[in-house]
């Protein structure tokens, strides 16, 4: 089977978030077919192509990839690589993206099934500012653009978000992301009662809430270390975090450690004691797949799929507004020594491995892709369109 994402970045580029390590993940997860993307030649903010790229389709290993030029990412990009590939499927990746409309415009013409991961864009944190948005979906809905296509979701909140705004009879496959296969063991810190290596991976912009991060170990007795990694994307935000860390106390060292490069996420999550990630909103997040992987306990938000029950050990989630509870569930792990510190990180690699089975996962994706193309040359018979 052929499968076409199109997305608009993709490594190696390291400002895009999870998007593109849900694709990267995807296609080594189905690499017995054939994958190929399209992306832009860039990364996000930036417009110097990157390095050690080619013209044309660049092999990757899990997936082909042709990166365009920002005046080539269109239309006419599009139909140039439809046409090179014949794909099976077209995979597309967000719905506001602005290679939507042509894609799903081109899909159409071409009789190409499409699978649309609108990535967490309609679950209900992330259209609170909708003004924009819902003259777009009202766009699409009356132009027909969407009436054959099929969307993804990996959690209830988004489903009931794709129902709202596209109506029940639309058509869903429950898929979740795919998340990165650990590679190795990795070796951890020693850990001593009252003090503490945390982390926080993610970028930086005020849905990640570093802010609040930092606003709770503020009241943590203890010795601690706290990194930061992550493109920062929102200067005004991070000027008011920098502002709430030189408030702390000096038994805290806080360090902004730039980005973590590709493949390393879980790598340096095994350095630390604590993911500590009070996100405003995830529809899956991989770095909280990337902590667990690595034997990384994680504190977050309730606003995730990851739920921990039955392995409280590995992590909590907390709703935003409880303070206290954060600060009492952070300041045990604090105070947890060797032995404990060891429990929790095999409790997060079990939970992880609970939770991801990956040829199960392979199959369910399988049996998707294959309806889609089956369900699409069921509909041209009928319409006579073969």
């Amino acid at each position: 089977m052929k499968i076409l994402i199109i997305i608009g970045g993709f490594f190696p580029g390291v400002k895009f978030g999870g998007p593109p390590v849900s694709v990267n993940n995807f296609c080594t997860l189905m690499q017995d077919d054939e994958c190929y993307i399209v992306t832009k030649n860039h990364d996000m903010g930036e417009t110097e192509p990157y390095k050690d790229i080619k013209p044309g389709w660049n092999d990757r290993g899990n997936c082909i990839v042709k990166y365009l030029s920002d005046s080539e990412y269109c239309y006419k990009g599009f139909t140039e690589a439809i046409n090179e590939v014949a794909p099976d499927v077209l995979y597309l990746q967000s719905l506001f993206a602005d290679c939507i409309v042509p894609c799903l415009m081109l899909a159409k013409k071409n009789n190409i099934p499409v699978l649309l991961a609108p990535r967490g864009e309609l679950c209900p944190g992330a259209m609170k500012k909708k003004y924009k948005k819902l003259p777009y979906i009202s766009f699409l809905r009356a132009s027909g653009l969407v009436r054959d296509i099929s969307f993804q979701y990996t959690s209830q909140d988004e489903l009931e978000g794709i129902r709202k705004y596209f109506g029940k009879v639309i058509r869903c496959y429950f898929l979740t992301n795919v998340p990165s296969m650990p590679s190795e063991n990795y070796d951890h810190p020693e850990k001593k009662p009252g003090e503490a290596k945390l982390v926080f991976i993610s970028r930086i912009v005020p849905k990640k809430n570093l802010r609040k991060a930092i606003d709770l170990i503020a009241g943590i007795r203890g010795k601690l270390t706290f990194d930061i990694y992550g493109p920062i994307e929102d200067y005004d935000y991070w000027d008011e975090c920098l502002r709430a860390v030189k408030e702390l106390p000096n038994s805290i060292k806080v360090s902004y450690k730039g980005t973590v490069g590709q493949g390393e996420a879980a790598k340096t999550f095994a350095n630390y004691d604590c993911f500590v990630f009070p996100t405003l909103s995830e529809n899956y997040g991989h770095v909280i797949a990337e902590s667990l992987s690595a034997g990384c306990p994680v504190l977050v938000s309730d606003q995730t799929p990851w739920d921990f029950n039955e392995f409280e050990n590995a992590g909590t989630a907390i709703p935003i507004e409880e303070f206290k509870q954060w600060v009492e569930t952070l300041q045990s792990i604090v105070d947890s020594d060797t032995t404990k510190m060891l429990n929790r990180r095999q409790a997060a690699i079990d939970y992880f491995n609970s939770k991801v089975q990956f040829d199960k996962l392979r199959r369910r994706y399988l049996k998707a892709l294959l309806e889609l193309t089956n369900s699409n040359m069921t509909r041209l018979d009928v319409d006579g369109h073969v």
